[in-house]
Formats: structure tokens, C-alpha cells, sequence
């Protein structure tokens, strides 16, 4: 799992966490988005918050449209949390 870190768009006031899958082609993203498995990804959000020094109480919150109004960038948005930059995980 490679964890890397970008700014956050302005109309945000939360950060973000998206999970991207490797070597998955872009016909498959775009048949998954509303399909990801997000109980599995929540069990990842531990690791994700020790290697960046983030509370482990930070409540996660998924939306299908954590990244824009259409649905297509799904993620959790981190409620409790002052972490000034999105956070993307590639699987």
C-alpha cells in the first residue's frame, strides 16, 4: 500500500481519503466507483492514520461523492480532523 499526500481543493473543509487500485484499467474504474468495497477499506484507515501521524479516533464518514458532486471520486472524509492536505491510497 503506497500512501502519498496533495492539497486539498478549496471548497473543502475535510480532508479526504481515496483509495486508487493498481493496474485497474480505466473501463473497470468507471464500472466500479459505486462498487468499491468500502468495509475493507475502512479496515486499512488504522495503518493510513499511524504512517501520517493522525489520530486513531478520527471518525471516517464514506461518500460517493467525497470528491465532486457527480459520484466519481468516492472516498471518507475525516470528520474530526485538521490534516491540512487529501490523503490517496493506491492498493
Amino acid at each position: 500500500m503506497e500512501i502519498t499526500t496533495g492539497e486539498m481543493e478549496r471548497r473543502q473543509t475535510k480532508p479526504r481519503v481515496y483509495f486508487f487500485v493498481k493496474d485497474e484499467s480505466v473501463l473497470d474504474n468507471l464500472s466500479n466507483r459505486r462498487n468499491r468495497p468500502k468495509n475493507f477499506y475502512r479496515t486499512l484507515l488504522p495503518e493510513i492514520y499511524k504512517k501520517l501521524g493522525i489520530s486513531e479516533l478520527t471518525k471516517a464518514v464514506w461518500s460517493q461523492k467525497a470528491g465532486c458532486r457527480c459520484g466519481c471520486s468516492p472516498g471518507f472524509i475525516l470528520q474530526d480532523e485538521d490534516f491540512a492536505q487529501d490523503i490517496f491510497v493506491d492498493l
